[in-house]
């Protein structure tokens, strides 16, 4: 889903909001700090309080209150695009940016006064909690999850303010991922810095397919991920920087850099075979390019050929 007005972003305050020193530090920020602290893990067995019961008293405590917040905002007639565990987005209708900032702001003034008088009537305690106007989003875009037509969980771009003009901020895609190639980063990044700019994409795709196969950008073709234990002690499977790390004399732990050739997974440092391009076409170049593509109503197998080959057959 690509939303071409501007949104806000409401969040439970966190993080900034609660360090001592800080503009919006509440007074009792360093028990808030200790509280977060304590908590942290309580859902691994290893954690000295694990209980599921209080890891899942948690999450659902947090859940209620994201849904009481979601019924109050529209119960003002504003519409919630996504919500996830600590946020949720709204879209404002305003005109441009400064009325939709001043509608986002408003709004989590006007939540908490009500979120404050809630917990009180119903729990009996005063409110600790606080709602912050977090982003504001020029334009937003929620893909969809891959095979599927319903929003992927926290998967989202969007055009941001920013003092030398938008950027585009992204949040669970491929372009900060760490196990995905400079080359999809890249192209991810220009493919939604186009989209919200309402520039063409198409043959900018057909262009870095053409380069990609005549080895124009085998310098952005690296994998890199961690290795958890020796190569050795994978038995049950094989993962592709468990095979290219068995190519590395004394590798037992740290991170692999490697690449996809046509024998197989090696180490970027030591190729032996040729690069195996389709391989990156179709599992790194497809799988960023496909959402926006779907979103414009074009084809991935135009842009990278495949249709103009089954047409011979």
């Amino acid at each position: 889903m690509c939303n071409g007005g501007a949104s806000g972003q409401v969040r439970h305050g966190r993080g900034e909001g609660f360090r001592p020193g800080s503009s919006r530090a509440h007074p009792d920020a360093r028990d808030a700090l200790i509280f977060g602290f304590i908590f942290l893990g309580v859902d691994k067995p290893a954690c000295r309080f694990f209980d599921p019961r209080l890891a899942n008293a948690i999450t659902g405590f947090g859940r209620d209150l994201l849904l009481w917040c979601r019924a109050r905002i529209e119960a003002t007639e504003r519409r919630v695009l996504y919500g996830d565990t600590d946020s949720l987005f709204v879209e404002t209708g305003a005109p441009d940016a400064t009325a939709a900032r001043g509608v986002g702001e408003t709004l989590a003034a006007q939540l908490n006064g009500e979120l404050a008088r809630h917990v009180e009537e119903r729990w009996r305690v005063t409110s600790r909690l606080e709602l912050v106007f977090d982003r504001l989003y020029l334009r937003l875009c929620l893909p969809a999850v891959r095979h599927g037509s319903a929003g992927a969980r926290k998967r989202y771009a969007g055009l941001v303010e920013s003092p030398g003009g938008g950027r585009v901020a992204f949040t669970g895609m491929e372009a900060v991922r760490g196990d995905w190639t400079e080359l999809a980063k890249q192209v991810q990044r220009e493919l939604y810095a186009r989209l919200f700019a309402d520039r063409p994409v198409f043959e900018y795709l057909r262009g870095v397919v053409a380069e990609l196969r005549a080895g124009g950008h085998d310098e952005l073709l690296v994998y890199r991920k961690s290795l958890r234990k020796a190569p050795e002690a994978y038995t049950a499977t094989t993962p592709p920087h468990v095979a290219a790390a068995r190519k590395i004399p004394g590798k037992t732990r740290g991170r692999v850099a490697y690449v996809v050739t046509r024998d197989g997974p090696e180490p970027a440092e030591d190729r032996r075979h040729p690069i195996d391009y389709e391989h990156y076409v179709e599992r790194q170049l497809r799988a960023v390019a496909e959402p926006v593509l779907l979103l414009l109503g074009q084809d991935w197998d135009d842009v990278s050929g495949a249709r103009k080959q089954l047409s011979l057959f």
